[in-house]
């Protein structure tokens, strides 16, 4: 197996993770050399833990083996992927290369510009969600704005049990975070900032607000419901962006 003229590869490793071990990271570094002797580019080594809808016996939860992960890794040059692990049911592993490699591809064509038609997925969506009626930005860049107005978000916010689930669906990119009240929990906002960030969401009367603690000070976010609409309220470090959704019936 010879690679053409230094071809880029992305090494994926899907599995539990239950824990991570030293053998893990070691794999990558093993593969990554064989690869580069054959004329390949290693370019990025990505692990993805397996999400709690796969119910092997003894598996802990995703968000402590994530974190787990993440400490393994924080000085290397693998990062950890908290998407399969944050679905609510199991996904199996030909979608998870298949989102990847929907990731990797719209990145690339961030670098230049985004087109969201040509990386559009089908996808079904639940019914009761939220579609953005209108929105202001403060303090974010022109680069993003720019990528932020090609995109029509979609909200979605379901409870099962005192499990809340939260995911931002758009053409290009989805984002979920899945969170009990009042309990806190590591939180990857890969995609967006691609941050680590420890977050706590709490009840404030009406409003659901959530606390992220990390390298930003004063940040986090606030949802709350006025008739039809959901509000949502981004901040970090005295910037604020606003979010009006209209709920979709």
């Amino acid at each position: 197996m010879d690679g053409t003229a230094g071809t880029r590869v992305v090494l994926l490793a899907c599995g539990s993770f239950n824990p991570i071990t030293n053998m893990h990271l070691r794999m990558f570094e093993l593969a990554r050399d064989h690869l580069e002797d054959s004329g390949f580019r290693v370019v990025k080594g990505i692990i993805s833990p397996v999400g709690d809808g796969y119910k092997k016996k003894g598996l802990i939860e995703a968000r402590h083996r994530l974190e787990m992960a993440r400490l393994a890794s924080e000085n290397s040059w693998i990062t950890v992927d908290s998407w399969e692990g944050l679905q609510a049911e199991w996904v199996e592993t030909c979608k998870v290369v298949r989102h990847h490699h929907n990731e990797l591809l719209a990145q690339e064509q961030n670098s230049d510009d985004v087109d969201t038609v040509k990386y559009r997925k089908k996808r079904r969506i639940e019914d009761k969600y939220y579609v953005p009626s209108s929105s202001q930005n403060k303090g974010i860049s022109a680069y993003l704005r720019k990528i932020a107005l090609k995109l029509k978000l979609k909200k979605v916010i379901e409870q099962q049990g005192d499990q809340y689930i939260v995911k931002t669906l758009s053409s290009l990119r989805n984002y979920t975070i899945i969170f009990r009240v009042g309990e806190e929990f590591a939180e990857s906002t890969q995609g967006l900032d691609n941050r680590h960030v420890k977050s706590l969401v709490k009840w404030e009367g009406h409003k659901l607000v959530c606390e992220q603690i990390g390298e930003k000070k004063n940040r986090g976010w606030t949802h709350w419901i006025e008739g039809d609409k959901l509000h949502l309220e981004l901040y970090c470090e005295g910037e604020v962006c606003k979010q009006v959704f209209k709920k979709n019936t």
